[in-house]
């Protein structure tokens, strides 16, 4: 019989025991009342699995949490993985959504490349047209580059997924959730200002033409130019068909858009928190705690494993965006210089409000979007960093010596910094967006000169 005599049922409760396979009988004694409860080892064991329970469905809460903008952003296009044990139903929309996604993409790209061959256009009328063009194709390749690393992205969301069940320290998860609110938010605002910039530009042509029809002007635009051999876009219901079928392309682009933008800090972000229960990891390694718990060895070997499994995932990420990466660089120098190009002209030629201010919140758009990328790119440097740091900063003379040569890979490691590339060419950072606003706007200033000798 145990005796809590010290102890209130209402603090106590619950009880987390260790319970031996026979029937135990635990009683509690309030010294007030002197009253006596029995706590059978059943109960015993079904409040904890009620407490387990009820962890495990607030860690996966917290995962909901943390992919939710990229699932909504992603699923509908089909790059989103499909769960283990999907039905037929669920693999044949799957299948549907990318078909209708891809055919889509394809409607709008290849026949604005033909209205251009075959209208054969100056270097301005190319000019104005080719910012859309330049995101339109870069966006294509890139979710034909999503939809072939999808395996990968599965074992990257697993991986999170698995990071967020085994998390069972309360601190640990407000480091994991501070890092996903941070990728959460800027998944949020790229949503925000691509389909903020974006939907106006594709909806510009038909405001505008409530006015040319006081002015009766008869040529009707579409968001887009598009050439179809065989039908004429200007009679009805050709017009409005493809008028509908573009305005619902826009909308894949700027999900398989901002999608990357979303996954990208969800994963990076993710890294970097890792990184940051790694050092408390780290703090705990010589004298333990509840982070890192058992003999030397097995804390050495929690501290070398965590920081494989970082390094792991950091690898998987890059290898997922090391492509997609580049085409959303050349996208960015391309676009900005163009929509500057774009806001100047037209506010020179007094062209319509509406009109730049699209072009001005595209050009916020895309800035915003290559900074996020470059942003977490140098907290992904940083903390890894760090980690070296905090092995030097331990007690590790307070090891034995052939223990203390264990810490030797981590610092090596860490001295490495791991950075994510475009296309192996360029290191995702800071100075990398700094350079990027350099070359745009001097590219800017060319186009500038070339375009006015064009036009005179």
């Amino acid at each position: 019989m145990y005796h809590l005599a010290h102890a209130r049922p209402t603090i106590v409760n619950p009880i987390i025991l260790a319970v031996s396979q026979r029937q135990v009988t635990i009683k509690l004694v309030s010294l007030k009342k002197k009253k006596c409860f029995h706590l059978t080892q059943t109960r015993v064991a079904a409040a904890m699995d009620d407490s387990n329970l009820a962890q495990k469905n607030e860690r996966l809460l917290d995962f909901h949490y943390a992919a939710y903008i990229s699932f909504m952003l992603l699923k509908p296009i089909g790059v989103w993985p499909l769960r283990p044990r999907a039905t037929t139903l669920e693999i044949i929309v799957h299948g549907f959504s990318i078909a209708v996604a891809t055919i889509l993409q394809l409607f709008m790209i290849i026949p604005w490349i033909i209205c251009i061959i075959v209208a054969k256009w100056s270097f301005y009328e190319i000019i104005r047209t080719a910012c859309p063009l330049i995101f339109a194709i870069t966006v294509f390749i890139r979710y034909l580059l999503l939809l072939f690393h999808r395996d990968e992205i599965k074992l990257c969301i697993d991986r999170v997924a698995e990071d967020w069940s085994n998390t069972m320290i309360s601190e640990d998860r407000k480091i994991m959730l501070e890092n996903a609110k941070s990728g959460r938010f800027f998944g949020i605002l790229s949503m925000t200002f691509m389909y903020g910039s974006g939907l106006p530009f594709a909806s510009m042509p038909f405001v505008l033409s409530l006015f040319a029809a006081e002015s009766n002007i008869t040529i009707r635009e579409l968001p887009v130019p598009c050439e179809l051999i065989f039908l004429d876009v200007q009679v009805s219901p050709v017009y409005e068909v493809t008028y509908i079928l573009e305005f619902f392309t826009f909308f894949v682009l700027y999900a398989v858009f901002s999608g990357i933008c979303s996954l990208t800090a969800k994963f990076v972000m993710h890294a970097c928190g890792q990184c940051d229960i790694l050092m408390y990891i780290l703090e705990e390694l010589i004298d333990g705690g509840d982070r890192n718990q058992g003999t030397l060895d097995q804390r050495i070997s929690t501290v070398i494993l965590r920081h494989l499994q970082i390094l792991r995932f950091i690898s998987a990420i890059d290898k997922i965006l090391n492509e997609i990466c580049l085409a959303e660089f050349v996208n960015a120098s391309c676009n900005i210089c163009l929509l500057g190009y774009y806001v100047i002209m037209d506010w020179n030629n007094g062209e319509s409000m509406l009109q730049i201010y699209v072009y001005s919140l595209a050009f916020v758009s895309i800035t915003f979007n290559i900074y996020v990328f470059c942003h977490i790119g140098e907290q992904l440097v940083e903390r890894w960093q760090k980690i070296g740091n905090k092995c030097y900063m331990i007690d590790w003379y307070r090891l034995p010596q052939n223990k203390a040569r264990n810490l030797i890979f981590p610092i090596i490691m860490s001295n490495y910094s791991v950075k994510l590339t475009a296309g192996k060419i360029l290191q995702i950072t800071i100075d990398t967006f700094s350079n990027i606003l350099k070359t745009s706007m001097a590219y800017l200033n060319i186009l500038r000169e070339v375009s006015s000798r064009e036009i005179m």
